[in-house]
């Protein structure tokens, strides 16, 4: 909450201020008026221990001290979101009142309050990667009514997962009804480091039940890496019951500051849950169905998908390799990596309940001989010049032969062949080529320049199903064999002239596989 400004000359009086004696205000000896207005002196980044972070690599729940010269009004500070204007745009807003409607609209809600001239911002937790600025207003006041001599802005971006724990995930998940009174355990993961694991409890309709807490491998549960922390406790739970996962404010990630508080809750039925079944599901072109399971299987992985009836733990082995997902809505999807090409491999899928039902299915399958090292690894959904005429999708083979793409498709749907290659120059080893449509101009004024010896593969009208959504949609490659060598998930376009590019030339993807950067056409992208 603000305190009200009367209180800032107060609070001076009490704690003191941090004015330097040469910047004093003393109207009786006509000190300059630049010298007597209100300025930012410095600002810096700490977390909730008081421990300072770099700019650039800010903790998920900062704190952003700026001091000034002298106690100012606090209603002129803001903390923008990432959808504000760029710093110069955002300083000249700033340098008067009021804002534009753009950065009112970025604007976050935040905790401030002063000690002396020392403002301190505290924000909701922050987005990991993303940049955020801190702008003082030229209107800005001090107790006799000066405003500040310059606006201020700075910015600064959120560390990766290791700055601060967020809450992911739970189970049973988050608003499930009809799980059996026999649940074996509650769990929240957590995807950074977190204490104490005391701090998560489960509450049903007589208050908090009394269960045992302990940090596990998430692993074991069918979650990534991070901290998982599992409730047992003794008998069954209540039927047609309201139960709650909470998270207080005990619980702290590795800056100090509470992750909670935080809620999830779920329902319990009437009766036990003994079974878990899967239901009939449409596999697509590429995929081979083996009962109600679909299979995608290429030269040294396996993608499986299925559907059950109820949230599921499942976990695909083979051997020694093991992949594991939790599937809340019954959507099951997983993958193995690793695999020999062109060789048989003995699989087990084991679904588990809440109640710990089983189900178990053993698969035998043969992997693909060596596929074309041909991966899709930059995507332009969102060009600055007109769509979807400017969007692209970009090819490298990354082997040591050239590759005949004659044939070969695009399709954003995995029931459908989609568009597919003419006559086209086979693809050398080490080249990039851009699929494109048929008005596709390489070089248009409002989007990058395409190098002149990259090949441009156009299609005939769009991209996809009228162009690539903004929104986001799935990318198969497929080649003449139909066999899919490429696939990029459905990810929102991260902006204008921003491209998903491929971390890698694994052909499968996930969305932690990609990284947003600025669009390269045919060249190479480092990675942040």
């Amino acid at each position: 909450m603000r305190p009200p400004f009367a209180l800032f000359a107060l609070l001076t009086a009490c704690l003191g201020s941090t004015v330097p004696p040469d910047a004093a205000y003393d109207a009786d000896a006509g000190v300059d008026a630049a010298l007597r207005a209100p300025r930012v002196v410095d600002w810096r980044v700490v977390d909730h221990g008081g421990r300072p972070w770099p700019a650039d690599a800010a903790p998920r729940r900062p704190i952003v001290e700026i001091d000034f010269n002298r106690p100012i009004d606090p209603t002129a500070v803001f903390f923008f979101g990432p959808d504000a204007q760029d710093l110069a745009a955002l300083e000249d807003d700033l340098a008067r009142s009021p804002l534009r409607v753009v950065n009112e609209r970025a604007r976050l809600p935040v905790e401030s309050f002063a000690v002396g001239a020392t403002l301190r911002l505290i924000p909701a937790a922050l987005e990991p990667g993303a940049s955020y600025a801190v702008g003082v207003g030229r209107w800005a006041a001090a107790a006799d009514g000066s405003h500040l001599a310059a606006p201020f802005v700075a910015a600064l971006t959120i560390a990766g997962h290791e700055a601060g724990a967020g809450i992911t995930d739970a189970w049973p998940p988050s608003g499930a009804a009809g799980i059996p009174t026999g649940l074996q355990f509650a769990a929240v993961r957590f995807d950074d480091v977190v204490t104490p694991a005391t701090g998560v409890r489960l509450e049903g309709p007589e208050g908090v039940v009394r269960t045992e807490a302990e940090t596990t491998d998430c692993g074991l549960i069918g979650w990534p890496p991070g901290t998982c922390v599992r409730l047992t406790w003794e008998g069954r739970l209540e039927p047609r019951r309201r139960y709650r996962l909470v998270v207080d404010e005990a619980v702290t990630d590795r800056g100090g500051a509470p992750v909670g508080p935080w809620t999830s809750t779920f329902e319990t039925g009437a009766e036990p849950i003994t079974e878990v079944g899967l239901l009939a599901l449409a596999c697509g072109l590429d995929e081979v169905a083996q009962g109600p399971l679909c299979l995608w299987i290429d030269d040294r992985s396996i993608s499986l998908r299925a559907l059950a009836g109820a949230p599921v733990r499942a976990f695909l082995e083979a051997g020694a390799r093991r992949s594991g997902a939790v599937a809340p809505r019954g959507e099951i999807t997983l993958r193995l990596d690793g695999l020999t090409p062109d060789a048989d491999h003995s699989l087990r899928l084991v679904l588990e309940g809440p109640s710990g039902a089983t189900f178990v299915e053993a698969l035998d399958v043969h992997t693909e001989p060596i596929l074309p090292p041909v991966t899709i690894t930059e995507v332009r959904a969102d060009a600055r010049g007109p769509e979807p005429r400017q969007e692209y999708v970009e090819l490298l083979n990354s082997g040591a032969v050239p590759v005949p793409l004659e044939g070969w498709s695009l399709s954003d749907r995995v029931d459908r062949e989609g568009d597919v290659l003419g006559a086209v120059t086979p693809l050398p080893p080490g080249g990039r080529a851009l699929l494109v449509a048929s008005s596709f101009d390489p070089e248009h004024p409002d989007d990058p320049p395409v190098p002149e010896g990259i090949p441009l593969l156009r299609i005939e009208g769009s991209l996809g199903s009228g162009g690539l959504a903004n929104a986001g949609e799935p990318l198969y490659l497929r080649d003449a064999a139909g066999r899919r060598v490429s696939f990029v998930p459905a990810m929102p376009a991260p902006g204008p002239g921003i491209c998903w590019v491929r971390r890698d030339t694994a052909r499968t993807g996930a969305p932690s596989d990609f990284y947003a950067a600025p669009c390269t056409p045919g060249e190479d992208t480092p990675p942040p």
